[in-house]
């Protein structure tokens, strides 16, 4: 249960409880103490409306080429998903907290600034255009209820997710730096990050924009030394981006740019990171 009370008679449903946050997300707020109605696709509105709380974390994985109806699939698994959350809030008097993920995907790529959720520089590419959209379907429950927009940077846990596929070809003695290397890599641990929806959900304080980052981002190189220096790995090598580009297409974006992105809300907001550095 970590740093939090126990919580009984609070049902909180979940879109995207099959994910993996989804599914580590349900563990941990059931060892809290709270009661979980997953919430499938095209879930009725009435059984939403019984929640105290909804997470959104429903979403098509971008991690694979993006075709003009692939990119499709991303839009309605977000934007129909959340206006389906919204509608179920509306016509509930009972819903108090909607947490709806978004991405740090938002801001521009590669132009060293640092974001917060003050003060940011955002993107135009397709990914930012998404979450814009993506967040004004979440946003339009705030007459209704508290709303949180939480912008998630890459989860990493050692049990499975990108650091499982970041791991696999260093313990094979071939560690690969992506593109230049350079970009800047927001991150947190999925156990912060469970963390992070707690304390959410007990500060009433917390609403609008929250970055769901640790507070030190770490370029691909240096993410990638620390991982070759782990599995002891013979050789680093640098993969161009014009390979990344030609598997993944435009998708490759998401791997060869980055954002520096600063968590400064829910810093200012008491949490405390337990693996605010990277390192495994």
């Amino acid at each position: 249960m970590g740093d939090f009370k126990l919580v009984t008679g609070v049902l909180v449903g979940i879109t995207g409880s099959s994910g993996f946050i989804g599914t580590n997300l349900v563990r941990h707020l059931k060892e809290c103490g709270y009661t979980i109605m997953p919430l499938k696709r095209g879930f009725p509105l009435e059984l939403a409306s019984k929640c105290d709380i909804i997470i959104n974390l429903s979403g098509a994985s971008i991690n694979r080429r993006w075709s003009n109806n692939y990119k499709e699939i991303l839009k309605r698994s977000r934007i129909e998903t959340t206006r389906r959350v919204v509608d179920a809030i509306k016509m509930s008097k009972k819903v108090k907290l909607l947490i709806s993920v978004s991405a740090v995907g938002i801001y521009q790529y590669d132009n060293g600034y640092t974001n917060t959720e003050i003060d940011a520089v955002y993107g135009e590419d397709f990914l930012a255009n998404l979450c814009k959209e993506w967040e004004k379907e979440a946003f339009n429950a705030q007459s209704c209820a508290r709303v949180v927009v939480a912008r998630l940077g890459l989860v990493i846990s050692e049990s499975g997710g990108a650091l499982a596929k970041m791991r696999l070809p260093a313990k094979f003695g071939i560690a690969a730096t992506l593109g230049r290397g350079t970009q800047m890599i927001s991150w947190i641990m999925i156990e912060d990050l469970l963390r992070a929806f707690s304390h959410i959900i007990s500060n009433e304080s917390l609403s609008g924009v929250v970055n769901m980052t640790t507070p030190y981002p770490i370029s691909n190189r240096e993410m990638t030394e620390i991982i070759a220096k782990k599995e002891r790995s013979l050789f680093n090598i640098r993969v161009p981006e014009s390979i990344l580009r030609l598997l993944m297409g435009e998708a490759s974006i998401v791997i060869t740019k980055g954002q520096k992105v600063i968590p400064q809300k829910l810093e200012k907001a008491g949490f405390i990171f337990n693996q605010p550095t990277f390192s495994i």
